[in-house]
């Protein structure tokens, strides 16, 4: 991926520049800027080209955070409104809920925060390219959001059976055998159902089902969501928003921390009734 680093701090540029492709197999193609204002001018003259990722704190000298995130999506959505290209992780100092819904509502799609934890790090470029490349799936290039067809797609909507062409059998595998579990869920009606459509094998590590039994399922019972966090998660739901990184409330005792990130699947209408559920540890 081409990663663009934002932020005023030299040493902190550095530093990430180095995280990023630490320990990779393939490296990452790194630009950076020392502020929102020339990361757009950077764009905007063709000095370096729009990135796959953009990784930028949220307090900088000049434009913050917020507000480049908005500026990024006017900018570059193509007319589609796309919330996934090029996608945005912020970091931040405050993991306050309210700072941390501040950036995603400005378009960010994810967060880490400070200091940055090197497998955190390569845990959410992992998940960026997995995003991207279902976003790059649907054809017209990588702000098109994830095809349609999915939404409407019966159980196993997204494994790799019987696939149209070697994209959809390379990108179906590649969830299929991801670490984090994933799930995609119907939120349609008028009360979200989070009935799970299909399950990568990966969602048995933090279930106590096997991959065939969580067909059906409830994910809010599945994981039996306290009313707080439900009614927190519906009132993204029903926006069609995403939610992403989220720490799960759950009233079941997990053996490890496990966050959720929530990215809707939108019908020709741009409605979502199905959500891709991406799990973190």
């Amino acid at each position: 991926m081409h990663i663009l680093l934002i932020d005023d701090s030299s040493s902190t540029r550095s530093l990430l520049r180095t995280l990023i492709n630490s320990g990779q197999a393939v490296r990452h193609d790194i630009s950076e800027a020392a502020s929102g204002e020339e990361a757009l001018q950077k764009v905007a003259s063709g000095e370096i080209n729009l990135p796959d990722l953009i990784i930028m704190d949220i307090n900088m000298g000049g434009m913050s955070g917020y507000e480049l995130c908005r500026e990024f999506r006017a900018r570059h959505g193509n007319g589609s409104g796309s919330d996934v290209f090029p996608y945005i992780i912020i970091v931040t100092a405050n993991e306050g809920v309210d700072v941390i819904n501040q950036a995603l509502d400005s378009g960010a799609n994810d967060y880490m925060s400070k200091p940055v934890n090197v497998k955190v790090l390569h845990v959410r470029l992992r998940v960026a390219e997995r995003l991207l490349a279902l976003a790059q799936a649907g054809g017209g290039g990588p702000s098109t959001p994830a095809p349609a067809k999915v939404e409407n797609a019966p159980t196993n909507a997204l494994a790799p059976a019987a696939p149209t062409n070697p994209r959809e059998s390379q990108i179906g595998a590649a969830i299929e055998q991801a670490d984090a579990p994933v799930a995609l869920v119907e939120v349609g009606g008028g009360d979200a159902s989070f009935r799970i459509d299909y399950a990568n094998s990966a969602m048995t590590q933090t279930t106590q089902f096997d991959q065939d039994q969580l067909i059906g399922k409830s994910l809010a019972e599945l994981e039996a969501w306290t009313p707080e966090f439900l009614k927190m998660v519906l009132s993204y739901v029903h926006r069609g928003a995403i939610l992403s990184h989220v720490p799960m409330w759950s009233r079941t005792r997990q053996a490890i921390p496990v966050h959720l990130s929530f990215y809707p699947i939108r019908t020709e209408d741009d409605t979502a009734k199905h959500y891709l559920v991406i799990h973190h540890f």
